[in-house]
């Protein structure tokens, strides 16, 4: 069934998640020299009211690799909890002393000792930054070489946008109507994972090769709100827009204030895998 606004996968069966793929992913770990490894199989496509990776909803069946999809994104993490405490007074004692004993740990942050490794970086301190997880392949041969997902300067504009619109709106109480009004330290930096000189180009030599636009509702308050107390309703719209053409497909992406992100290539024939990826240097 598709979800009102999300689906929730819990595959641990006491949690109330929105489908499982409880008992049909497929688990083993083992002690290796220096460490430990997992294998993990996870159902595909729903089986016999059980969920699957593709269980998002109905129109998932195009992210099927067996359907031609090049390119998932997913993120590998290991959250790393020294304690747990209900009472924050005891953050500062503790902090050092788990240094102390634990000093190859990243360091106290605002998490009050609890650490994220991730695969690949995500461009914020937070693991949960969907739109930057690593890029996995997939494809019919071992030999076939790597391909540059053509979706990619697409999603890397976006979630740029994304992350500065939300600055925006939590200090203004309203989305920026255009790109300009974004281009400041306050509301695109690397602290909040958003790249000012990549993002000053898109207003200058880029503009005619991304062809951004906002749409923008600001007296909306039926959308997500972020200032002045979160709720997955009560404030205003916006939507981004790109459109491009790489490799002789057209490329049109768009995010929103959900922090909804989609991109479509238009589909084309192609005599080699090759002309159909984005080239890497």
């Amino acid at each position: 069934n598709e979800c009102e606004r999300w689906c929730q996968n819990s595959s641990w069966p006491p949690f109330g998640g929105t489908f499982s793929m409880y008992p049909n992913m497929k688990t083993a770990t083992a002690r290796v020299a220096h460490g430990w490894s997992v294998e993990i199989a996870f159902p595909l496509n729903p089986t016999n009211s059980v969920g699957g990776l593709l269980s998002g909803g109905s129109d998932w069946t195009r992210f099927d690799p067996n359907q031609g999809t090049q390119f998932w994104y997913v993120d590998f993490s290991r959250a790393e909890h020294p304690f747990f405490t209900s009472n924050v007074s005891n953050f500062a004692a503790l902090c050092p002393e788990i240094l102390k004993g634990s000093p190859t740990l990243l360091g106290i942050d605002q998490w009050s000792c609890y650490w994220e490794w991730v695969w690949q970086p995500v461009a914020h301190r937070y693991m949960h930054n969907p739109d930057n997880f690593g890029i996995i392949q997939f494809s019919e041969y071992a030999e076939a070489s790597t391909c540059g997902n053509l979706a990619w300067p697409a999603r890397y504009v976006l979630a740029q946008v994304y992350q500065a619109q939300i600055a925006y709106v939590k200090e203004q109480g309203t989305y920026a109507e255009a790109l300009s009004m974004l281009l400041a330290p306050a509301y695109c930096s690397i602290a909040n994972g958003c790249n000012l000189t990549d993002m000053t180009l898109l207003s200058g030599p880029y503009a005619d090769k991304y062809n951004l636009h906002f749409r923008v509702q600001n007296q909306a308050t039926s959308c997500v709100r972020y200032s002045p107390s979160p709720s997955w309703t009560g404030g205003p719209c916006f939507e981004a827009q790109v459109e491009m053409s790489i490799s002789g497909r057209e490329v049109i992406g768009s995010i929103s204030e959900a922090r909804y992100l989609n991109v479509t290539i238009s589909a084309a024939k192609f005599k080699a895998l090759e002309e159909a990826c984005l080239p890497l240097n």
